[in-house]
């Protein structure tokens, strides 16, 4: 009677409580729901030859297992079901009827029970039923086969509770006979862990493909994201058994998605024969992303090229949870003409936050008979949590204080876990798109972050101190414990109190080991209001500065003294000093009284180091600078002119110079940096030279390594090799100089020189030995060497070969016992032994000759047969090899 079993999966969901204590310690404790979904035959007519069960058996998959009740359908909730011969019909209101077309009569039945896992660990659950029902296409006598289904659970630690996808379409299904079938199982994980589909086979008892199973023919498969399975065509009616695995992925502690479960689904398609219909068709929005709290509206257009009346229906999280959950709106109507507009809206909460988007899936159905036809298409939502309100910025000393109010969203599933500071040198507006750019896009820059519980940051640069004159945009994100950002705040800009100096100038002026001069200006502090107090802070008033040399030693080297800030700005030139080592840096201590009100930026000299190469020189530059430098001019002077030309314009620290040099001649460089700080009021632009330097260009760049390919005829000892032309594969031919061969006998040993020229191939003739590796090297004629060759190696074949019988009759003919071919064999060890065990003879070479006379006696052995044991040392590409050879000769006279 078990011949019943068409479709099924394990679903299972962790439930509290999550820990207990135990002796006074709190413990975690894995409690889970584990539910048996399982749809079979029923027939209201005949019900003694169906099998309908009251419960089912669950392999927890932790060597333990549990009976499950049915819970669905029947007078109580409990379905007691009662034996057959007791009241057959009452035990057909057991279950749920979900299907009752063309014949065919499906049950629904849901087992649930509750299972306390010892700890983590992966487990597979697992159901085992005999048996499945009859006639399935593509299983061999399926009435004779079991029914399985699988699932894994994953508990982890660090992964937190998980429960498994769940599925808004049952996995019984109808098909037309040579028409396209598609399907979506509609699955969502209540998790919002991301999910991917596979197709994979029907299984039998032991967890493997069930003996007799083929997928079905045709074009057949299934997309990974979507989940949408296809088959085209069905060729033949009938019942067939398709099975796919939803697998879960979660990001782990470092940030890499781990799969931490799936779900094993197998289901039925009951293919027929049908008129040629064509599916409806439902235009789904594109995707979106809205902030959480908004109501989304969106429409969907529905059309049926032949004019069928047509219901839509949608799967996927937004519909299960959690509340408020998507409704669909007028779902119903004709497909012909311009078809129906559906609706789809979902009035979105805190609680809906995640990182992952939610996927709808949209299944149209229309009326055709005998088979409805169907289509599926998906479209996806981003849930993000609102923007951060009321930011303020406010200026302290060389810092920022930033402050905000804390989000009104604050989901318990997903809770608030950080604030992420960003800071832009520029208020100038610019608009975010926060669904497709992250403040990392518009060039703001990620400059902190601080705990949920708390509303202010303090931007000090990173202990650096802010720039007086530079204008800052600062916006902040919140940050949810799977990882949601929410959209940005509103920029607020600020920038610090100008009421220390602001350096302008460090230009090299002159470049000299002793003899350099740099000039440096500064602009006094403003006593406009907001900026220095001169009232409350009365002079006079001190500016020195302050000089570190490259070597890092630092003294104060001017000292300037006025009773009002109202004169032009102060400047020095600095001489004496060695520009060629390396950058000055200059700061500017600022003094009302005898009290130190603060100090400038540091800011140092351009810097400019020279790399020469081949027929062109690179340059590159350091320049630490409180303002930005946005540009570069660089000058060139050639050898024997008299003045610097502008050869180019740089916006980065590197330039490569490549314009008419030649190798051996010396070239002189220096770069003008302009530069600006983004205070408006701040003079502009701001011009600094680097010193000059000289450089002379030479080649420092290697040859191409060449490409070796071998060809050989190891009996006639013949080896050719041959390689590319580096010189015209590179196009450097006026650089090359020569090329190097080089061998090594054994893959051990070093390689040994065996041939240079400028030659491409080269040929080996009677080698006693073939073996080897080959490598060769290009140099130019700067003597640059190019990296050895991939090795190309070739092995010996070695050839031993003794006769069974030898006639020392002294007629010229097979007089002595040796070797009938001897190839690559370096040497022997021979010993030959007559029938008593005697040595009568032995050679270590592997050309012997033995005459048939006996080194004991040193007379003509007899007629008869005697024994040798011979080992062959074969050189070889991993170095001699031993091959032992044993046998008899035959001595004849």
């Amino acid at each position: 009677m078990a011949t019943h079993n068409r479709a099924g999966e394990i679903i299972y969901k962790r439930i509290p409580p999550f820990s207990e204590k135990i002796g006074g310690i709190t413990v975690a404790v894995y409690n889970y729901s584990i539910t048996v979904i399982k749809y079979t035959d029923h027939d209201n007519i005949v019900p003694i030859e169906v099998a309908d069960r009251c419960v089912d058996t669950v392999d927890f998959g932790d060597g333990t297992r549990g009976v499950a009740p049915r819970i669905n359908g029947g007078l109580t909730l409990d379905c007691d079901c009662p034996r057959f011969n007791e009241d057959p019909q009452l035990v057909l209101q057991c279950g749920e009827i979900i299907t009752q077309t063309g014949g065919y009569t499906v049950k629904k039945n849901i087992y649930t029970i509750t299972h306390r896992y010892p700890g983590p660990g992966h487990y597979i659950l697992r159901s085992l039923d005999p048996n499945r029902n009859k006639d399935v296409v593509n299983i061999q006598n399926s009435v004779d086969k079991p029914f399985y289904i699988e699932s894994m659970l994953m508990i982890n630690a660090h992964t937190g509770a998980n429960s498994s996808p769940v599925f808004a379409f049952a996995p019984i299904d109808k098909a037309c006979q040579s028409q396209c079938f598609e399907h979506n199982p509609g699955a969502f994980d209540p998790d919002g862990d991301s999910l991917s589909y596979q197709i994979t086979t029907s299984r039998g008892a032991d967890g493997q493909t069930v003996s007799g199973y083929s997928y079905p023919s045709g074009s057949y498969g299934m997309d990974a994201v979507t989940g949408e399975l296809r088959w085209c065509t069905p060729s033949l009616q009938g019942e067939y058994n398709l099975a796919f695995i939803v697998f879960e992925w979660r990001k782990n502690t470092n940030g890499l998605y781990e799969q931490i479960g799936y779900v094993l689904r197998d289901m039925q398609v009951i293919v027929e024969s049908c008129p040629l219909q064509h599916p409806p068709q439902a235009q789904v929005p594109p995707d979106t992303c809205v902030e959480a709290g908004s109501n989304l509206v969106r429409l969907i257009g529905v059309t049926d090229s032949d004019g069928d009346r047509v219901t839509i229906e949608g799967g996927g999280a937004p519909f299960e949870n959690p509340p408020p959950i998507a409704i669909l709106e007028n779902t119903e109507g004709s497909g012909g003409g311009s078809g129906f507009t559906g609706t789809f809206r979902w009035q979105t909460s805190c609680e809906h936050i995640r990182r992952l988007p939610y996927q709808v899936t949209i299944k149209a159905q229309d009326n055709s008979s005998p088979v409805k036809q169907v289509s599926f298409s998906t479209f996806n939502i981003r849930i993000v949590p609102p923007a951060i309100t009321n930011m303020t910025a406010e200026p302290a000393g060389s810092t920022i204080k930033l402050s905000w109010s804390a989000p009104f969203c604050q989901p318990q599933h997903n809770s608030l876990s950080l604030y992420q500071i960003y800071r832009r040198n520029s208020c100038d507006s610019i608009t975010i798109d926060p669904c497709n750019n992250s403040p990392l896009l518009n060039g703001y820059k990620l400059i902190g972050q601080c705990g949920r519980d708390t509303t202010f940051f303090v931007d000090d640069n990173n202990g650096d101190g802010l720039v007086v004159g530079q204008n800052y945009n600062y916006i902040v994100t919140a940050l949810y414990k799977d990882g949601s950002e929410s959209f940005a705040s509103a920029g607020v800009c600020s920038e610090l109190r100008r009421d220390v100096p602001v350096l302008l100038n460090v230009d090299v002026q002159v470049t000299s080991v002793t003899a350099g001069e740099i000039f440096t200006r500064w602009a006094r502090p403003l006593t406009t209001e907001g900026n220095f107090d001169s009232i409350a802070n009365p002079g006079p008033y001190t500016f020195r500065l302050v000089h570190r040399d490259p070597a890092g030693n630092q003294s104060t080297i001017f000292t300037s003294t006025a009773q009002s800030l109202y004169q032009p700005d102060p400047s020095y030139q600095h001489t004496g000093i060695n520009t060629t080592q390396g950058p000055h840096e200059y700061q500017v201590e600022f003094l009302a009284g005898d009290a130190t009100i603060g100090s400038s930026q540091r800011a140092s000299s351009v810097f400019l180091r020279l790399r020469p190469d081949d027929r062109r020189m690179v340059l590159e530059w350091i320049a630490r600078t409180p303002w930005t430098n946005e540009s570069y001019n660089v000058y060139r002077m050639d050898a024997g002119a008299t003045s610097y030309s502008l050869i180019g314009t740089a916006t980065g620290t590197v330039y490569t110079d490549s314009a008419n040099v030649q190798n051996g001649f010396v070239y002189c460089y220096h770069v003008e940096s302009k530069g600006a700080y983004s205070d408006p009021g701040i003079f502009r632009p701001l011009i600094n030279f680097s010193q000059d330097t000289c450089g002379i260009p030479r080649d420092l760049t290697p040859p191409c390594t060449p490409s070796l390919e071998l060809a050989a005829d190891c009996p006639a000892g013949y080896v050719r090799l041959a390689w590319t032309d580096v010189a015209r594969v590179c196009g450097r031919s006026s650089d090359l100089g020569r090329y190097i061969l080089y061998h090594k006998p054994t893959v051990n040993d070093e390689y040994i020189k065996v041939d240079e020229g400028v030659m491409i191939q080269y040929e080996f003739t009677n080698l006693p030995m073939v073996s080897g590796c080959y490598a060769v090297q290009a140099i130019d004629t700067n003597n640059n060497s190019s990296g050895l060759s991939p090795s190309f190696c070739i092995d010996n074949c070695p050839i031993f070969e003794l006769p069974n019988v030898f006639t020392p009759n002294e007629d010229g003919t097979n007089d002595a016992f040796k070797a009938i071919r001897v190839r690559h064999i370096s040497e022997i060890s021979l010993t030959i032994v007559d029938r008593w065990g005697n040595t009568i003879y032995q050679s270590r070479d592997p050309y012997f000759e033995w005459n048939g006379i006996s080194s004991l006696t040193r007379q003509p052995c007899d007629e008869g047969t005697y024994f040798y044991i011979c080992e062959v040392f074969e050189p070889r590409l991993q170095g001699v090899i031993t091959r032992p050879l044993k046998g008899t000769v035959q001595l004849i006279r």
